[in-house]
């Protein structure tokens, strides 16, 4: 490339499209001293050019009358799958009127006529290419403007999940609940948190409230559950609380493994919440599996394992995204404990449960677990 700027515009490169091979070499003559230029000879060829760097491509020109496809045809087809280059038209004074008609439905930004004065084909080039250049500053100022209204919004949903677990007064050890599960499901890029369709801030932030409120008021219908003193329940008991969408469970067999106390509404809330989960996996062969196990405090029990989707929910505080919290609360009201991890055939949840939930030992959140989920969170740019 002959141009030595340091604007990252300038690394992109001009196509000229023309069956001429006079026109090509005229082409590359006039404009090649002070830009990349590829070339091809019909539209066939062209598209061929595009397809293996269209990305790279800030201005293409093309010639109006050739065979097969036209000009038009390839301008038509470059609009839709790269709307970014600036499209010119180049055509004699014989066909001038297509030339109209595409600027008229916005396919070119402009046409240059034939024969060509160098002087002004080098100026309407140059003018293209500026109207890239500033196209291109632009989308990477929206961008970067996109990117910090992400991290905002972002940073608002965590820190809206914080004071919602410290705020569940009928659930206990919520804020262990709301650490863990923002350890396992803080994505670098929550979907639909904004886009440059619609940079509007109080938009935003008003749909941000609407969604935080739905998304509590669905966390807390969900987790009121009739209160009653914990009873005793088999394992086979546990798991058919879970109903029939948790699937086959393989394991011990029940009786060598140990009973577990629990409050039956907040183990079969948690139980049927984690099957909407199970549900969701694709692959029917992978099973839950049972057996004797620890809580993360420590406290013996009983540890379910479920296939968990390889694709999780991005966004923190959607309507699909509560259920799965609603799981990780319970499971901490019960002094148990859940985790979403690799596991030998994909993705598994890992839920302990201890044999009594009032003498368990539930691990608080660690000291700096929150600087270190920032840590994270800024790493993802």
């Amino acid at each position: 490339m002959n141009n030595h700027t340091t604007d990252p515009a300038s690394d992109f490169a001009i196509l000229y499209v023309d069956d001429e091979e006079m026109a090509l070499k005229y082409f590359r003559r006039a404009v090649g001293n002070e830009f990349t230029v590829h070339t091809a000879g019909d539209v066939p060829e062209g598209l061929a050019v595009l397809e293996e760097m269209g990305e790279r491509i800030g201005v293409l020109v093309t010639d109006q009358r050739m065979p097969g496809q036209s000009g038009v045809d390839l301008l038509k087809k470059v609009r839709e799958r790269w709307p970014h280059i600036v499209r010119l038209l180049t055509t004699a004074y014989a066909d001038l009127e297509d030339a109209i008609e595409a600027v008229n439905r916005g396919e070119i930004f402009r046409y240059i006529t034939k024969p060509w004065d160098i002087k002004a084909l080098r100026a309407e080039i140059n003018q293209a290419m500026e109207v890239f250049r500033l196209r291109y500053e632009h989308a990477a100022l929206m961008r970067e403007k996109l990117s910090v209204w992400q991290r905002l919004i972002q940073l608002g949903r965590i820190r809206d999940l914080i004071v919602m677990g410290g705020s569940f007064a009928h659930l206990r050890h919520s804020d262990a609940a709301v650490a863990a599960f923002l350890h396992d499901h803080l994505q670098g890029d929550d979907e639909d948190v904004a886009d440059s369709r619609h940079l509007d801030l109080w938009g935003l932030t008003e749909a941000e409230i609407q969604r935080t409120l739905a998304f509590v008021d669905t966390v807390l219908g969900r987790t009121r559950l009739e209160t009653a003193a914990p009873e005793p329940l088999s394992a086979r008991e546990l798991i058919a609380l879970g109903g029939e969408p948790l699937g086959e469970v393989s394991g011990q067999d029940d009786a060598a493994l140990p009973e577990v106390c629990l409050e039956k509404a907040s183990a079969g809330r948690l139980l049927h919440e984690l099957a909407a989960i199970r549900a969701a996996v694709s692959e029917p062969n992978r099973h839950a599996h049972i057996s004797a196990g620890e809580t993360r405090g420590g406290s013996s029990g009983l540890v379910v394992e479920l296939p968990a989707p390889g694709e999780d929910i991005r966004v923190l505080t959607s309507s699909e995204r509560a259920g799965t919290l609603i799981a990780y609360l319970l499971a901490y009201h019960l002094g148990g404990s859940l985790a979403r991890s690799p596991g030998g055939e994909g993705i598994v949840y890992r839920l302990a449960l201890p044999e009594d939930q009032d003498t368990a030992h539930v691990e608080p959140p660690r000291p700096g677990w929150l600087e270190n989920l920032l840590v994270r969170l800024e790493s993802w740019d």
